[in-house]
């Protein structure tokens, strides 16, 4: 039993230093495959390019300010980004700019 909980006194300090390291670089998804699979059924024919173009603005604009956003919020928001097995650079940013403090709404007082 004292080695099950020495186990797992080692275990949860590297899973939490793993955690905070995720968070500390953009994740990486699949922009083509994302597209493609939100363009099957689209009505207009240049879904893929723009749900891409997009994509890429989302990818770039987080790349420049992912250091300002808040380690807890990255990983919030990158779950909410990555929920259904699609992931989405385009709501991954629009999450992180809603839980920012500048998008808040100001507090009555």
């Amino acid at each position: 039993m004292r080695t099950f909980i020495f186990a797992i006194a080692a275990l949860v300090p590297s899973y939490a230093i793993e955690q905070a390291r995720a968070a500390d670089e953009l994740p990486t998804f699949d922009i083509a495959r994302n597209c493609n699979s939100e363009a099957t059924g689209a009505v207009s024919s240049d879904g893929v390019a723009s749900c891409t173009k997009d994509e890429t603005e989302a990818k770039n604009g987080l790349t420049k300010r992912w250091s300002q956003f808040d380690a807890s919020q990255k990983k919030t928001c990158i779950g909410e980004a990555s929920t259904g097995g699609d992931q989405s650079y385009v709501e991954l940013l629009t999450c992180l700019e809603m839980s920012s403090d500048t998008f808040r709404a100001p507090q009555k007082q």
